[in-house]
């Protein structure tokens, strides 16, 4: 820890260094479940502060912030997801889109929250968190995956008919709409909600987006 985070952790008000973890989880939990419940707009930084037993002041410690809270609750939950596109870009010979997206649709049902908060903050014509969310991680990590899909497609491992960008759609949408559609699809449906029904789903969806974009001539799993 630098010397000027160390002055700052012993300020008045300021939680010991041992306890930085716990109070930034803490945070972190009480947002996810307010944002996902009222919305952004309508918590403030102090209920989200009360929920998590802590002064206020730690949001803008830690987070710089009630965006910067938010930023920090997404990044937590994809950073896996972030970690396999940056290998993939790295090493050409690592690229698995199917593992890809059986990844990201992991990541959304152990983060059932992160599906209501992108319905009600970005895709809302009025989404509080838009703006945000293009810049810090639409803008950066749907090109990466636009650039694994062309390396694919130049490969021959993918249909050369497909539009990249396109593709990149598809495999969102595909992975995303289940998880906002699922309270619905649960009841007319019969979709299981529990770790064997979601691993159903996350095989069914995968193995349609598979299908749909690899090359006949492609060996590639």
């Amino acid at each position: 820890m630098s010397r000027a985070r160390t002055s700052a952790a012993r300020r008045p008000g300021r939680p010991p260094q041992a306890a930085d973890s716990q109070v930034r989880d803490a945070l972190l939990e009480a947002a996810r479940t307010l944002f996902l419940r009222y919305g952004f707009r309508a918590v403030s930084s102090r209920q989200v502060a009360a929920a998590a037993g802590v002064n206020p002041a730690m949001i803008h410690y830690y987070f710089s912030g009630k965006e910067g809270l938010y930023r920090a609750m997404l990044e937590s939950a994809i950073a896996p997801i972030v970690g396999r596109i940056a290998t993939m870009l790295g090493d050409p010979a690592s690229v698995d889109l199917q593992a890809l997206a059986r990844a990201y649709m992991r990541t959304l049902a152990a983060n059932p929250w992160v599906a209501g908060l992108i319905v009600r903050e970005v895709l809302s014509p009025d989404g509080s968190f838009r703006q945000a969310f293009v810049r810090d991680f639409a803008g950066r990590f749907a090109p990466m995956v636009r650039t694994i899909v062309a390396r694919e497609t130049e490969r021959g491992r993918l249909r050369r008919d497909l539009d990249p960008s396109l593709t990149v759609i598809s495999l969102l949408s595909l992975a995303l709409f289940p998880f906002i559609s699922l309270p619905i699809t649960s009841r007319v449906l019969g979709i299981e909600t529990g770790e064997a029904g979601m691993e159903k789903l996350i095989a069914h969806t995968v193995g349609v987006f598979v299908r749909g974009v690899e090359s006949p001539e492609s060996s590639h799993a």
